[in-house]
């Protein structure tokens, strides 16, 4: 159980090799966004769709929805209560940041610029949303969330496995013609910030060390 006294420094070095991966990735990102357009990286996504790949991230952008990290909250009631809330929080708190920033900046997305551009691939039968783009609400979910579970589960946090999973579904949104890259590099870190800040701020609270918090459903039924 994490302790009381835990430095924020301390809460950066646990997620040191997440950090360090996420900063490569926005670091390359950005220098691809020096050399070409947000029009330009979207047009070289959209260009590789495949009828599998359609299927595929059609299925696992839901990854990013809410209904998922409803989920995946409850099943973190059998591990510790607090664990659940922090799931939980995390999602409306680092979602709350996205929307402000969505509403202020009122960034159109694909669908509204390439609507008419015959040469623009959509899904069959697949709502393109047209306002609101920057940055991607779904790309910060998963990413808080996966901050969450690396925190919860600490012996994965060498493991590539959920950064690529999260990666994977912020692709997703590019993909689908949901988002510009761009709406997807700025919704990792905005998930990844606000929950390692969360994540702080829980640690340094009361509540979060009582008895009950460090209980579970499982101890209480068997």
């Amino acid at each position: 159980m994490s302790t009381p006294s835990m430095t924020f420094r301390q809460l950066l070095w646990n997620f040191r090799f997440i950090l360090i991966a996420l900063l490569l990735i926005e670091l390359t990102c950005g220098y691809v966004s020096i050399q070409y357009t947000q029009v330009e990286q979207f047009r070289e996504v959209n260009a590789l769709h495949h009828e599998w790949a359609d299927w595929f991230f059609r299925v696992y952008t839901n990854i990013g929805d809410g209904l998922f990290v409803i989920a995946v909250a409850l099943a973190l009631v059998f591990v510790r209560y607090k664990y659940a809330i922090l799931t939980i929080v995390s999602f409306l708190l680092s979602g709350l940041v996205a929307q402000v920033i969505k509403r202020a900046v009122k960034m159109p997305r694909p669908g509204a610029i390439f609507k008419d551009d015959p040469s623009w691939y959509t899904l069959p039968d697949y709502h393109i949303h047209g306002n609101y783009s920057f940055p991607s609400g779904h790309t910060t979910s998963i990413f808080a969330l996966m901050i969450v579970l690396y925190y919860v589960f600490p012996t994965q946090r060498k493991s590539p496995l959920l950064f690529i999973l999260a990666c994977l579904a912020g692709y997703s949104r590019v993909y689908l013609s949901q988002h510009w890259p761009g709406d997807v590099y700025i919704g990792a870190l905005v998930g990844t910030v606000v929950t390692i800040l969360l994540i702080y701020i829980f640690e340094h609270s009361v509540w979060y060390h009582k008895n009950w918090a460090n209980q579970s459903l499982r101890t209480k039924t068997f």
